[in-house]
């Protein structure tokens, strides 16, 4: 049996290198050719063939009268009745027939069939019908699979699925940032070696699914992960991260630095563009050709332990940088570090980066579930570092902190969002009056004195209305710091604002917290909203939070919606308002307003 494992193991790794055995896979892999007798031949005959083959674990009998029908004879069972009580087995059995002593309900299932199916037959059937081998009959007779073999298989086909994307076949996110840490590790400790992330987003992937369904968008997915495969090396890992998001992992060993002392990054340029250029040869509708647009971005690891999510989050920006600017084009590398250089505020500080205009907003529309109509916008900063390039709050926020100037760029924001929204709403006219602004403050700015006046002197110097202000405060603050939070939060509602609670569930929050501060809204963690499909306790964690919402009479926004699934799903459920990538990826505010026409 040891052998039998062995052998078709062997087999299995050379027909799927990649160590995949998936739903597709058949029995037809698994198989191994067994003896095939006749029902009249004598168990003497079968004794015979069992000797001269100790790696045969099962003979095939077809019955001596029943045409097709046939059956099984297991070695071990077989070898305990021939040696019988006292050892007389074979003098009493030895000229029966085997149709006598074979097993007739075997499982028997087409070559074709797939692992999953099989092993489904075989572990459901009753505990008397249970064999150690599944029968398999394809063009070339018949051939069995040892159970063992079989589970092993369903093993590594549901293992194969955990890891895999449904849709494409290719690594999920799960699988992609598994071996982004495997790779940064190597980094680290080989000289030579170097993790290259490559972030790919389709440009306007939205109206695909718009202008021809979502079969065509779905199938228009499948085309880009086949032609990102086919430019990739063996070695690449090609992931897709959801939506129209793909990743390559690329594990390099080049020599870090030129002759001019540069990291060398001609690889990873090379493979991205590529990669790319695979792409674009995609023709994304039935009729007139017209290309497929894709944004790049590429982040490579130069030296030291390199945080895998760091890498990823910088081939991220990379890539939106390139859109923001035209789209269809392949940006960077950009060099992630552990020098002490990473540190976006070296050398610097909020103030001084405020000054030389390198912050900047943008905003992303939460949506009015009912006719999708624009019902706020949140106010998203982002740093235009002059070393590190485009930076998301969760690469610089934590270093604001440490340094204490967290609360110095948060009033900026609040200032500088108040401004740009009232120009907007004045500029849209009537149509824009009951659009609200959401802006986010951190624990730190809210315990800190003079939030309040803060906030009053910018929407007045702004001429907004406090009630269309949406001050968004993080979850962690009721759980930490809920006495502390009352009071000012009290005073801001007092003043007109609004209060939202963000993020809720992602931090431990309790109803008896969300009770006990007086609040206007609050918005779900991404991470239960994205689960409402599939996992059961999250969808019952949204319906309590949008059920509890509508009872005390809270405006309640699901965050991280990504599929038309999703929105659907939320609707049913009740939930009012939705934000996510969706409807819109964080843009400039000219740009909502010809997506989100009033």
């Amino acid at each position: 049996m040891i052998t039998d494992l062995t052998t078709v193991e062997d087999k299995l790794g050379a027909l799927h290198p990649d160590g995949e055995a998936g739903a597709a896979f058949t029995l037809d892999g698994l198989a191994r050719s067994v003896p095939v007798l006749s029902g009249s031949s004598s168990c003497e005959d079968l004794d015979r063939v069992f000797g001269r083959s100790h790696d045969t674990g099962c003979a095939v009998v077809t019955h001596p009268d029943v045409e097709g029908l046939v059956g099984l004879v297991e070695r071990g069972r077989f070898e305990a009745l021939m040696s019988g009580p006292y050892g007389y087995g074979r003098s009493l059995y030895g000229r029966r027939g085997l149709a006598d002593v074979a097993q007739w309900d075997a499982l028997t299932l087409p070559s074709g069939t797939t692992v999953v199916e099989a092993a489904s037959r075989a572990i459901t059937r009753a505990p008397e019908h249970v064999q150690d081998h599944v029968l398999v009959h394809g063009a070339g007779g018949f051939r069995a699979v040892p159970m063992p073999v079989l589970l092993s298989a369903l093993a590594r086909a549901l293992a194969g699925q955990a890891l895999r994307d449904p849709l494409t076949g290719l690594a999920n996110r799960h699988a992609f940032f598994g071996r982004v840490e495997e790779s940064c590790r190597r980094s680290a400790t080989q000289p030579g070696h170097q993790t290259a992330v490559v972030y790919f987003d389709l440009d306007g992937f939205k109206l695909v699914n718009d202008d021809l369904g979502h079969d065509r968008g779905d199938a228009l997915l499948r085309e880009v992960a086949a032609a990102l495969t086919e430019a990739a090396r063996p070695a690449d890992l090609v992931a897709r991260l959801g939506g129209d998001e793909f990743a390559v992992c690329l594990d390099i060993d080049a020599a870090l630095a030129r002759r001019d002392g540069a990291p060398d990054t001609d690889i990873a340029r090379s493979i991205a563009a590529r990669m790319h250029e695979a792409v674009a040869t995609i023709s994304r509708t039935d009729g007139v050709a017209q290309r497929v647009r894709v944004s790049a971005g590429i982040a490579v690891s130069v030296g030291g332990c390199v945080d895998p999510g760091e890498l990823v989050r910088a081939a991220d920006l990379a890539m939106y940088t390139g859109k923001r600017d035209g789209g269809d084009q392949v940006t960077g590398p950009v060099l992630v570090t552990t020098a002490v250089d990473a540190d976006p505020l070296v050398g610097t500080s909020v103030g001084e980066a405020v000054a030389r205009g390198e912050f900047q907003l943008l905003y992303q529309p939460i949506v009015r579930l009912a006719d999708g109509r624009l019902g706020s916008v949140e106010a998203l900063v982002r740093w235009q570092h002059p070393r590190l390039g485009l930076l998301t709050p969760d690469t610089f926020l934590a270093s604001a902190a440490r340094a204490g100037q967290l609360s110095e760029l948060d009033d900026w924001v609040l200032r500088a969002a108040t401004r740009e929204f009232a120009a907007w709403q004045r500029a849209g006219g009537p149509e824009a009056a009951d659009v609200a602004l959401n802006v986010n403050v951190s624990t730190d700015r809210l315990l800190t004195p003079g939030l309040g006046a803060v906030l009053v002197e910018a929407t007045r110097a702004a001429g907004l209305d406090p009630a269309l202000v949406r001050v968004e405060v993080p979850e962690s603050l009721l759980v930490d710091q809920l006495h502390a939070a009352t009071e000012p939060l009290e005073e801001l509602r007092a003043a007109g604002y609004k209060v939202t609670f963000d993020d809720v569930g992602a931090g431990g929050t309790s109803l008896r917290h969300l009770r006990e501060v007086r609040a206007d809204g609050l918005k779900i963690d991404r991470s239960y909203v994205q689960g409402i499909l599939t996992d059961d306790r999250d969808r019952a964690l949204v319906q309590l939070l949008v059920d509890f919402a509508e009872g005390a009479g809270l405006v309640v926004t699901a965050e991280g919606v990504e599929t038309d699934e999703h929105r659907e799903a939320l609707r049913a459920i009740g939930c009012r308002y939705a934000q996510g990538w969706l409807f819109s990826r964080p843009s400039a505010l000219s740009e909502l307003r010809t997506r989100f026409p009033s």
